[in-house]
């Protein structure tokens, strides 16, 4: 199934009303310093859990250095400059249990010598290689220059001669005080949202966290202290230009960084939008200088990097051969890039770049999960600062050009050349000349620098618990019956279905058209026909966007995805809700007058063969179809047929011919979702524009759909074809292996097939969350270069499908499958005897949260956004039962160890009716 994304961004009035506000964010600190924020949305099934320490690499000095990145790898989180972090989405009944997680991050580390050093050496071969690489001595070489007072505290900071001489009794040392000073509740922040309420957020916090302690920071030592001192005390210079080279580097281009490090936040995120734009003023006065080589727009990258109350403006070229030297080239660039004569910044583009940033944050503000997320980045990198993220965003303040510019112009840059050292040893003249400091891997980063070996040595009261765990009881009814009252359902005059569901206070407008048919119609003569039919008309829904952009109706980002299944295509348009009504009648003029054009259908097609080939060449996929011509028809098989390609080439006029039997009106279902209470003539809307479209005879829809038959009872074997890849390309690769040794070990999946119940049932449901329990505990048996995948049953393929990759006997798998389907048997067995009447939700037997939590993840993940709530509905609204997610998640929510049972007696055996596996697999 292919997934198209076709994204239109253009410039768009100020807007300023969001679905979550600054209100909406609750803020509590707990006694012993921890922050709490939490933003409840009853319009999303699940919970996301962020933690933040602040215990990043900005917190290293000279000689800790390294061992902040072994802490983190410890306690199994993400180390960045700013503080380590951890990120969960659960269900809300386990909501509890990963705030329970949370709290190993602030004790103490207890490992054997043996295990410490085992992680200290994998800790010391990445730091190794990473100096002595290219790229390492690249960034540690500018972050000195950017960073001369503290060059330590970067990513690419750490000394690795200093790291290495540390023995076991020192390390533990320097993890216990990171520990001590760093890991402690007032360090961290732990951000909440989603289908939480406030209070029970605060409760959980409270109980499991509010509980702990914070440890006695250890000051760093006086040498380490007056060592530091020393370094900021320098004089270093403000910008200057450098020329790095390095053997690894290529000679025939050569790269130009130009890096500012005094303008705040907003002044760099504002010009790398604006210079960064493929269409700026910037970069086509960069292409315009031949000298300078640049290929093309792509070639020409602005950014701003943000650390805590610091930012950075960074400017990259890579400019090929000509006939002046890099010093020259680099000359021009910074010239190019400063000249005051011809301002480099116009006010029409500081306002599209505004725009454009407000229209990004509007629909980042219509989820929760996105809003939070930026939410703490933002925190992070603003930490001492009175200004708030809704402060930036909803700013009226209109920046100037000319300001702007005259910013830009009154900074000193840093401009790094980067080269080989051949190339350098042709042209050393002209970069002494031009005043270029050379630096290599001796003299760049800081620690190989004398003057750095100078000196160096070595709140609201607790809610009520009661109230709390009730609140978190109703998470999951509460989403079912806020979401559910939201639905609504209307015919158009042409009897087009349409379902449409409110997502309160939300700015987003979505809608989903769903035609029946797919792959099935073509599947007899030419598979893969629907999908490029499918495509095509997503094309043409964005040309016609193209033209309301250009007329100034539609004034919001738009995009535009396709997908296309055995029995229907979903094209999905989200816009905002101001650009509803124009948005609507594009897709339909796309619709009525919109064609293929020979160029489109090439273009197209060329696309998906390419994909279907990569696809067939994955062994795991060439079983589900060895398979998959053993369970159907012919007619059906043809759609898994890895021979041959798909689509198969074929005539325009063929193309052209079949693409109105996918635009009759019988075939067509809407599904509406987001702020359409902002667009109160929906309906009439609706029929001004697809209520227009017509049915004719020849074309009108027949619902297929593929039937799930009982599976045989047998064992298959097939020849895997295998393919390798490289990124190398075919004129440097040359005659490869330059020895060929036969082999048959290939180390094949093995898939197993399973027969489940009704895909609209709530069965399925409960079904799938036992699938995924059973897929967690046979991965945790299998060896650690095997991976399991698990694929619940879909209508393109009605079967639940269960793979292990990498099998060097077959027999070993299949008895490690036998075996965990024994212990989940026996588990549920054991839960029926007890008495679960009147049990809250955090009171479960933890194997029944545990599947519970794996379903709503993998399931209802979607429903953060409104676009993702439609594809679920539209699933639903296909056989009538639109609110079918819903249904089934109360199904999950309620069920009992005796649901379960039924389910995993009469679907789960030790050994599967249906397996396939390669011929060169060993018993």
């Amino acid at each position: 199934m292919k997934k198209i994304v076709l994204a239109l961004v253009l410039a768009m009035a100020p807007l300023f009303c969001f679905a979550f506000g600054a209100d909406d964010i609750k803020v509590f600190t707990l006694q012993n310093g921890l922050t709490l924020c939490t933003l409840q949305d009853t319009t999303t099934a699940t919970v996301r859990l962020e933690l933040n320490i602040n215990a990043g690499t900005l917190c290293q000095n000279a000689d800790n250095a390294g061992f902040f990145a072994l802490y983190a790898n410890l306690m199994g989180l993400s180390l960045s400059t700013d503080c380590v972090s951890t990120t969960v989405t659960a269900a809300p009944s386990q909501t509890e249990s990963a705030i329970i997680g949370f709290t190993k991050y602030f004790k103490d580390i207890n490992l054997t010598d043996r295990q410490l050093n085992q992680a200290v050496s994998q800790i010391r071969a990445g730091i190794n290689e990473f100096a002595y690489s290219a790229a390492g001595f690249i960034n540690s070489t500018i972050d000195t220059k950017i960073f001369p007072q503290s060059p330590w505290k970067q990513e690419s900071g750490v000394n690795p001669q200093v790291f290495n001489s540390k023995n076991t009794e020192q390390i533990r040392a320097i993890l216990s005080d990171i520990g001590s000073t760093y890991y402690t509740p007032k360090n961290a922040v732990l951000y909440i949202s989603g289908n939480i309420t406030s209070n029970s957020a605060l409760m959980l916090a409270e109980k499991y966290l509010g509980q702990l302690e914070s440890k006695s920071p250890v000051p760093s030592s006086s040498s380490i202290q007056e060592y530091e001192k020393f370094i900021r005390a320098q004089n270093f210079p403000a910008g200057g230009k450098y020329v790095l080279i390095d053997e690894e580097l290529s000679e025939d281009i050569t790269q130009l960084v130009i890096q500012y490090t005094d303008f705040d936040q907003d002044e760099a995120d504002l010009i790398a939008k604006v210079f960064n734009s493929s269409s700026s003023e910037f970069k086509r006065l960069l292409l315009k200088q031949r000298n300078l080589s640049i290929r093309g727009a792509d070639y020409i990258d602005a950014s701003s990097a943000q650390q805590k109350n610091s930012s950075r403006l960074i400017i990259q070229a890579i400019c090929e051969k000509t006939k002046v030297s890099p010093a020259t080239q680099g000359d021009l660039f910074l010239m190019m890039s400063r000249d005051s004569e011809t301002p480099r910044i116009s006010q029409e583009e500081v306002d599209s770049a505004v725009s454009k940033t407000r229209a990004d944050f509007n629909s980042i503000s219509d989820n929760s999960e996105k809003l939070m997320e930026r939410y703490a980045a933002f925190n992070r990198t603003n930490k001492n600062s009175s200004r708030t993220l809704f402060d930036q965003a909803l700013s009226k303040e209109k920046p100037s050009a000319q300001d702007l510019n005259q910013s830009y112009l009154g900074k000193k840059p840093f401009l790094f050349v980067l080269t080989s050292t051949q190339t350098y040893q042709k042209y050393s003249k002209e970069f002494n000349k031009s005043g270029y400091k050379l630096l290599t891997r001796k003299t760049g980063p800081w620690y190989t620098q004398k003057l750095y070996t100078k000196t160096q040595s070595d709140p609201k009261a607790l809610a009520d618990i009661k109230n709390g765990r009730e609140d978190i009881r109703n998470s999951a009814q509460r989403f079912i019956r806020s979401n559910q009252a939201q639905f609504n359902s209307f015919t158009l005059v042409n009897r087009i279905p349409v379902v449409t569901k409110q997502i309160d206070n939300s700015k987003t407008f979505c809608i989903a058209l769903s035609i029946d048919g797919g792959e099935l119609l073509f599947a007899g003569h030419n598979p893969g026909l629907a999908e490029l039919l499918t495509n095509a008309l997503a094309t043409n829904i964005r040309r016609y966007v193209d033209k309301q952009i250009e007329s100034g109706e539609i004034v919001s980002n738009v995009e535009v995805t396709a997908r296309t299944k055995a029995d229907s295509s979903l094209l999905i348009v989200t816009t905002n809700t101001e650009s509803a009504i124009p948005a609507l009648k594009a897709v339909s003029d796309a619709v009525i007058f919109g064609d293929i054009s020979p160029a489109l259908a090439d273009g197209i097609s060329y696309d998906l063969r390419t994909q279907w080939r990569i696809k067939t060449g994955a062994p795991d996929f060439q079983l589900i179809c060895a398979g998959a011509k053993t369970i159907f028809n012919k007619e059906i098989a043809k759609l898994f047929d890895d021979k041959k390609d798909r689509p198969q080439k074929m005539n325009y006029t063929d193309i052209q011919a079949a693409y109105p039997l996918i635009l009759d009106s019988s075939r067509f279902s809407l599904v509406v979702t987001g702020g359409i209470d902002k667009v109160p003539s929906l309906e009439q809307e609706l029929n001004d524009t697809f209520g227009q479209l017509t049915s004719v005879k020849q074309t009108q829809s027949i619902k297929e759909k593929i039937i799930a038959e009982n599976l045989p009872k047998k064992t298959i074997r097939t020849q895997i074809k295998h393919q390798f890849f490289t990124d190398i390309t075919a004129d440097k690769a040359g005659p490869r292996p330059a020895v060929l040794i036969p082999t048959t070990d290939f180390s094949d999946p093995m898939v197993y097939f399973l027969n489940t119940p009704d895909l609209n049932s709530t069965d399925f449901a409960l079904f799938n969350a036992l699938l995924y329990e059973l897929g967690e505990r046979v991965q945790a048996r299998c060896e650690l270069n095997q991976e399991v995948k698990v694929k619940g049953a879909e209508s393109s393929f009605p079967y639940a499908v269960f793979t292990m990759t990498k099998i060097k006997h077959s027999n070993k798998n299949d008895a490690i499958y036998a075996q965990c389907v024994r212990e989940l048997a026996t588990d549920l067995e054991a839960l029926l005897s007890k008495n679960t009447d009147g049990v809250i939700e955090l009171e479960k037997d933890d194997l029944l949260m545990n599947m519970e939590n794996r379903w709503v993840v993998r399931e209802l993940s979607k429903t953060s956004g409104a676009e993702g709530s439609a594809e679920l509905i539209a699933t639903g609204a296909r056989n009538s039962i639109p609110d079918l997610y819903l249904k089934q998640y109360q199904a999950v929510s309620s069920a009992k160890a005796e649901d379960y049972y039924l389910i995993f007696k009469s679907y789960f055996d030790e050994a599967p009716a249906f397996k396939m596996l390669s011929q060169d697999t060993k018993r």
